[in-house]
């Protein structure tokens, strides 16, 4: 493979990262410093874990129950990122 794909490929896997850090910010649509359910509903995956993920029963999520989910989903990314990466070649 070479160099300029593996860079590529690098600089993608870290835009992708900083993005997801602003993921709590974008959803927190009021500004709360909590996600609502109903801020929550553009991301389907993340309410049917809503039960689950609101550990303290407030009816929001924290930053701290949102990072929660975020570590959970973001091993199968990047589970499913390795999957489809092209096979290095001699």
């Amino acid at each position: 493979m070479s160099k300029k794909i593996i860079v590529a490929a690098l600089g993608a896997l870290f835009t992708v990262a900083a993005t997801a850090g602003n993921v709590f910010s974008t959803l927190d649509t009021d500004y709360s410093g909590f996600i609502s359910k109903d801020e929550a509903a553009v991301m389907p995956g993340l309410v049917e874990k809503w039960e689950e993920l609101d550990a303290d029963g407030s009816g929001d999520l924290s930053a701290k129950e949102f990072a929660a989910y975020e570590s959970a989903e973001k091993p199968a990314a990047e589970a499913a990122t390795m999957k489809d990466a092209p096979k290095a070649t001699k």
